[in-house]
């Protein structure tokens, strides 16, 4: 993991999930989520440091536990400001929500507890909402790109977006078989806005910088309505939620290794059916005590 500069002032800490990293002529810095954990956020610290930079704010693109658990350790450290949308900003602040909300609402048992699915409790100082924002006294702009979570948004300064996980790159995309998204008609309208802007460079959360992410749009749009078309034609005949995860995960060759991944994946369907739902293409009978989906 290493501090690589995008351009003068913009870097990117390269990590399992990318964190970007806007510098003043201060040496003040503002990061772009913080990492899965204590000990990513400490290599940031130390590479940041390094350069003679001091983290004074925090911007998390969305609130799943690889982008906000290297907050409280930062926010402790240095007294950085955290700032998040302001759907986002519940579940910051309260991360159980996020493995309630994959298992139906029930208290999350241990194996759903763990940090990939549960990061620590950060408090977050500022809301921000789309459009122009001064951070650190950083003129950027804030992008709306929910989809993949409720209200997730993008960072844009000097012509750098950092994008979150409104996108990830094609070989990514194929080896995650089912893409991760809570509302399937957010994320094909917050791909038509990435499709929109014009910049220098685009960093996805997943995967290597860009300057040119066409391709990866056209093909993270044409997964995911591969994937409308492929559940739809399925529901002829009905189906129950679960059911539709195993065939699907059958159909793409993957597997729920764990109780995690498996609601991971059942989120993504409900995402699919209640998109679905909402075209007037699906609907629900309950049959036997078990609701069923159908055309």
């Amino acid at each position: 993991m290493a501090l690589t500069k995008i351009k003068d002032l913009v870097y990117v800490f390269k990590a399992p999930t990318n964190i970007g990293v806007i510098t003043s002529d201060a040496g003040d810095a503002v990061v772009i989520d913080t990492g899965i954990d204590e000990s990513v956020a400490r290599k940031l610290m130390r590479e940041v440091e390094n350069e003679g930079f001091h983290i004074k704010a925090i911007i998390n693109t969305h609130s799943h536990a690889d982008h906000i658990g290297g907050n409280p350790f930062i926010a402790a450290r240095t007294g950085a400001v955290i700032h998040a949308s302001p759907l986002e900003t519940p579940f910051i602040e309260n991360p159980l929500y996020e493995p309630c909300m994959l298992t139906g609402g029930a208290y999350p048992w241990k194996e759903m507890r763990n940090k990939f699915l549960l990061a620590k409790p950060s408090t977050v100082g500022e809301i921000l909402q789309a459009g122009p924002a001064a951070v650190c006294g950083l003129p950027l702009e804030i992008i709306a790109l929910p989809g993949h979570s409720v209200d997730q948004i993008g960072v844009l300064y000097n012509g750098v977006l950092f994008a979150g996980d409104a996108y990830i790159s094609g070989n990514l995309l194929e080896k995650h078989g089912i893409p991760y998204n809570v509302d399937i008609q957010e994320y094909l309208e917050s791909l038509e806005r990435l499709a929109s802007l014009t910049c220098q460079w685009y960093v996805p959360s997943h995967g290597e910088p860009s300057q040119n992410i066409t391709s990866d749009i056209e093909y993270n749009r044409s997964k995911v309505v591969k994937l409308i078309e492929r559940i739809e034609s399925w529901l002829s005949e009905p189906w129950e939620a679960e059911e539709l995860v195993a065939q699907l995960c059958s159909h793409l060759g993957v597997t729920a290794a764990n109780p995690g991944l498996f609601f991971l994946y059942r989120t993504a369907v409900m995402a699919f059916l209640s998109y679905l739902y909402e075209q007037g293409c699906a609907k629900t009978t309950i049959q036997d005590n078990r609701l069923l989906w159908h055309k």
